[in-house]
């Protein structure tokens, strides 16, 4: 039988809370910097908004519903058959999406 999201939503621990969003933008930020988006996109013949298929200059809703549609197309759980392919083009994406949302 196959577990719906109410299933799985059941068995999350929210004991501790979800934490405030000002606590998710730091955990994100924390977790790539960006140097380090820098650096993994160094020698990348595509800019971060080729990366995400915008254009330059871009609003932030757009850039950020970009980030979430290639997320949806290249996480790694998306696709199992081409994991290391997945999660390479994963990276690019976060650093991308880094480099654009940092100020």
């Amino acid at each position: 039988m196959a577990k719906g999201f109410l299933d799985g939503y059941k068995t999350y621990n929210t004991a501790a809370g979800f934490g405030s969003p000002k606590a998710w933008q730091k955990a994100f930020k924390q977790r790539m910097g960006k140097e380090e988006a820098e650096a993994i996109l160094q020698g990348q013949q595509q800019t971060p908004y080729g990366i995400l298929g915008i254009e330059q200059g871009a609003t932030s809703a757009a850039i950020k519903k970009a980030y979430r549609k290639m997320m949806m197309l290249w996480h790694p759980d998306k696709n199992p058959d081409r994991i290391s392919e997945a999660e390479e083009m994963s990276k690019k994406i976060i650093a991308a999406y880094s480099i654009l949302t940092h100020s």
